[in-house]
């Protein structure tokens, strides 16, 4: 019976589960923020798709308001401007009944009950659906800002430890010239020890590349260079930190 139970339960907990798109972006009144989710709403902000689609939802608002009052477009009203009505006081034989100076009239049509209520629903789904997109677009950059700011983290971790090993292997590479200069090796092994050294150099130059890309990638989606975000430093202090753990 539990097990019957908690079938029904869990799917409807689960119903009650709704994104909340201001936690996808953070509202930029926010103070203290993460260096991660300042990158997303930089990302955000400088986002030329998402201000389009934020100017499409503002007017399909303007069309949902011209919608619902079309049926203005029914009434109409004029102003007479002759001798009696500007001046009463000629008037003296009352011509003034033919001419009167306002007219007001109201012309009513099946449209004005059918057609308007329906014009106005669909600019409302036009809203409806704009906001989907704005929301969208939000999911999908927030994806991206942090997946490319996690490969530019692993790549920045992997040039740097191949960089360190680098160093080691010039160090080897010096000993054995060395060693070759005054005939303690063969030149076999001289040419091992200057292989693995022109071997990791080139590694490390591609790893180098490799996290350039992945930073200029990460730099497009935020519009700005990373060195000009604060908490950018601390961000390579921590990994600096990390690499000597590892």
């Amino acid at each position: 019976m539990k097990r019957i139970l908690l079938l029904f339960i869990v799917p409807f907990s689960l119903l009650g589960q709704t994104i909340d798109y201001n936690r996808i972006i953070l509202p930029e009144n926010l103070s203290s923020i993460s260096f991660e989710e300042k990158l997303v709403q930089l990302a955000w902000k400088n986002q030329p798709t998402g201000k389009e689609l934020l100017q499409n939802v503002k007017m399909y608002g303007r069309e949902k308001k011209l919608a619902s009052l079309s049926w203005l477009d029914n009434l109409t009203g004029t102003f007479n401007a002759n001798q009696f009505t500007l001046d009463p006081t000629s008037d003296v034989l009352n011509r003034s009944a033919f001419y009167p100076k306002y007219n007001f009239s109201l012309r009513v049509t099946f449209g004005t009950f059918f057609l308007t209520p329906i014009q106005t629903k669909i600019a409302n789904d036009r809203i409806i659906t704009g906001e989907h997109q704005v929301n969208q677009l939000k999911i999908s950059l927030r994806s991206q800002v942090l997946s490319n700011l996690e490969l530019f983290m692993v790549r920045y971790k992997v040039f740097r430890l191949r960089d360190r090993m680098k160093e080691d292997f010039l160090v080897l590479y010096r000993d054995a010239e060395k060693k070759f200069s005054n005939g303690e090796i063969k030149l076999d092994q001289y040419q091992l020890a200057s292989q693995a050294y022109y071997g990791q150099a080139e590694a490390v130059i591609s790893a180098s590349s490799l996290f350039k890309q992945t930073k200029i990638a990460l730099e497009a989606l935020i519009g700005l260079q990373l060195e000009d975000i604060q908490g950018y430093d601390e961000i390579l202090s921590r990994l600096e930190s990390e690499i000597r753990l590892e």
